[in-house]
């Protein structure tokens, strides 16, 4: 399948990446309150949630024609 929009794929999974490597790096150092460890993860959800969307719609037979 070839994506119009590939950048903004490439944006999305970039946007995950860091965000796991923030989470690890939140657990690994301690420090952080559950809290924040969970608008992070709530964070990233939402991220997911968006690529999801945007391949949903690339896949879409009505978009392709």
């Amino acid at each position: 399948m070839a994506f119009r929009n590939k950048s903004v794929v490439d944006k999305g999974f970039t946007n995950i990446k860091s965000k796991v490597r923030t989470l690890d790096l939140m657990v690994s150092r301690g420090g952080s309150s559950v809290e924040d460890f969970r608008k992070h993860l709530k964070n990233l959800y939402e991220t997911v949630e968006q690529l999801e969307d945007v391949v949903e719609r690339e896949a879409s037979p009505l978009r392709n024609g």
